[in-house]
């Protein structure tokens, strides 16, 4: 079977001759100029033959493309470039306006997508990836990110109150991130870009957003860019990040893949899930945290153990979230061979 083939079975329901396989991780200064992307990921995926080319540009990109300011020189923690300065002056939700494709940031992002394709030898699925657009809001805000796997205290987080307090605002410039979405698929598409790798980080988490925030707030524009993009063809992979992660929340999504970490807490199986997701294709089966440890052996136990066990169940293999900038190639090695008779 090609690589397209083979996604593409496996998102219909039907056996493979294996899962389909794919990782991704940050690249630290080579994750913005087009070329500079388009090269690393071209290179990424001559190096390990993924199924499916998830593209990872920098965390904070739309982010820049509504103003704020980039160093992409000197980074924190390792994979966050430093920001410079703010898009908006303190919490002025009027600076989300709806871009069009005049935007640079954009037309960049686009042209490393051509590239990408441009540069492939066979014909792979190519993802772009977005963030739910209250993420977008958060990170020009410089309000706390919710990481994967620590607590986080939702009093901590002035996005709530402006939810109480500015309710309309944010929900117009919501939209308007969305409809921004919109527009950079239909340029996508047109350069290759089969869909996206749609980011909710960690919205969705128990006991941090109430249910109902959830719903106005992420699932409301997650779905109507989902529906945008299906009913253009584009496939949506979905990413649900960390603890208590809720999975369930997203059988009804017009999403294609499902991917979550199944290891963390409170958060089902693969197994599990594949009772209520229906026709979506769960993702996951290896522990992302171990990565850059040196950890080849274990990591391929915990793909052959996820391949065993789900091996009446149509899925693609991956770790649970990005892996390490230290991952060896030993361990990246090991991870894809997994999938091999």
């Amino acid at each position: 079977m090609t690589k397209r083939e083979r996604v593409m079975a496996t998102l219909r329901g039907e056996k493979t001759d294996r899962p389909p396989i794919t990782a991704y991780r940050h690249f630290p200064k080579v994750e913005r100029e087009p070329k500079d992307l388009a090269n690393i990921m071209l290179k990424w995926q001559k190096d390990y033959d993924w199924d499916i080319v998830k593209v990872h540009p920098s965390a904070v990109y739309m982010q820049e493309a509504y103003g704020d300011k980039i160093d992409y020189v000197n980074y924190e923690q390792e994979i966050f470039p430093t920001k410079l300065s703010s898009a908006a002056r303190g919490y002025d939700l009027s600076v989300f306006k709806i871009l069009d494709m005049t935007n640079q940031v954009l037309k960049d992002h686009v042209e490393a997508i051509k590239y990408i394709r441009d540069g492939l030898d066979e014909d792979v699925p190519i993802l772009q990836t977005v963030f739910t657009p209250l993420q977008i809001i958060s990170g020009v805000f410089d309000l706390p990110f919710v990481r994967r796997h620590f607590p986080a205290a939702r009093e901590e987080n002035p996005i709530f109150k402006i939810m109480e307090e500015h309710e309309e605002e944010l929900l117009k410039a919501l939209d308007n991130i969305t409809e921004t979405y919109i527009n950079y698929w239909k340029a996508l598409k047109e350069v290759g870009c089969d869909g996206f790798f749609l980011a909710g980080i960690s919205w969705a988490r128990t006991d941090y957003m109430k249910f109902e925030e959830w719903e106005k707030f992420v699932k409301r524009f997650d779905v109507k860019f989902s529906k945008a993009v299906k009913a253009d063809g584009g496939i949506i992979m979905y990413h649900t990040c960390g603890i208590k992660s809720n999975p369930d929340r997203f059988k009804d999504f017009p999403i294609d893949i499902l991917h979550w970490d199944q290891g963390a807490e409170d958060n089902p199986s693969i197994k599990e899930a594949s009772a209520y997701l229906g026709k979506i294709t769960p993702m996951g089966g290896v522990d992302e945290m171990i990565f850059g440890n040196n950890a080849e052996e274990e990591i391929a136990r915990q793909a052959k153990k996820a391949i065993e066990e789900n091996k009446d169940i149509p899925f693609i293999l991956a770790p649970y979230c990005s892996v390490s900038i230290h991952s060896t190639d030993a361990e990246m090695r090991a991870f894809r061979d997994s999938v091999e008779k």
